[in-house]
């Protein structure tokens, strides 16, 4: 962790909570590089993953876990700011069922993608526009389940710093590289070096248990409602049907994407 030099003003509590507030906004979260998070098991997995804490927010009321008052008290020695506010402040700001009592503001953790290691972990997730934040989280929170190198995002429409994204990864997101670029740069990465890309579609011919999986690989995940685009299609090698027994025309993508990655640990694992 590095010390943070930040005039004390910026600790005080009407302050923090004020920024918590803003950073519900996309546009704040873009511009500033910083994202929210909240419980003990998503601040303390960021610390895990050596993401900085920008600030911490706690309530010693709600907050009874050891491990997050050793957290905070932690903080404190290293010079972070640390807000303390009252059971009532913390629920103003919680964006959770059950107001947890300790939350942060961290920095977005962005690679570049020249930057990335192709055979970095099991494979590489793709996404493109996926509408749903709790689809987006269970795609996340699977890749690093089986130990995928981290999720390339496709355009700028996903936010992986949603807090609906954030709280369905379960604290996955930080143990993955995040990465942002478009089709056309993807593609030149890919052939560089020498990768398959791997995209889910219903008029596949191959089944899902058919396709090549050897690395370095990237498995693509399109839109819910219409699938991969055509420019999302031409960027595969190979694609992978989910066999459909019943009445429905698709799987939902955090489903097909479960699928689809164990299917890959299972070969390639």
């Amino acid at each position: 962790m590095h010390r943070h030099d930040r005039p004390p003003s910026l600790c005080s509590v009407p302050s923090v909570l004020d920024r918590i507030r803003s950073l519900r906004l996309r546009k704040v979260r873009d511009q500033s590089g910083l994202h929210f998070v909240e419980g003990p098991r998503a601040v303390l997995s960021a610390v895990d993953a050596s993401i900085p804490l920008d600030t911490l927010v706690y309530s010693d009321v709600l907050c009874q876990l050891p491990a997050a008052q050793h957290r905070v008290r932690l903080a404190k020695r290293e010079g972070i700011p640390v807000a303390r506010v009252t059971p009532e402040q913390f629920r103003s700001i919680s964006w959770t069922p059950r107001a947890s009592g300790l939350g942060a503001i961290v920095r977005q953790h962005w690679t570049p993608l020249d930057r990335i290691e192709p055979r970095r972990g099991l494979c590489w997730v793709a996404v493109g526009r996926v509408r749903s934040p709790g689809n987006l989280g269970t795609i996340l929170r699977t890749a690093e389940a089986v130990g995928a190198g981290g999720a390339i995002f496709l355009g700028g429409e996903a936010d992986p710093f949603d807090p609906d994204v954030v709280r369905a990864t379960m604290g996955g997101l930080f143990r993955l590289q995040i990465v942002r670029t478009s089709i056309p740069e993807l593609a030149v990465w890919a052939r560089r070096h020498g990768c398959r890309v791997i995209g889910t579609s219903p008029s596949a011919s191959a089944l899902y248990t058919e396709v090549p999986v050897r690395a370095p690989l990237v498995v693509l995940f399109g839109e819910e409602r219409h699938g991969l685009t055509s420019e999302e299609l031409a960027l595969c090698t190979h694609t992978a049907r989910i066999p459909i027994l019943g009445r429905a025309d698709s799987l939902n993508v955090g489903v097909a994407a479960g699928v689809m990655l164990y299917e890959v640990l299972r070969r390639g694992g």
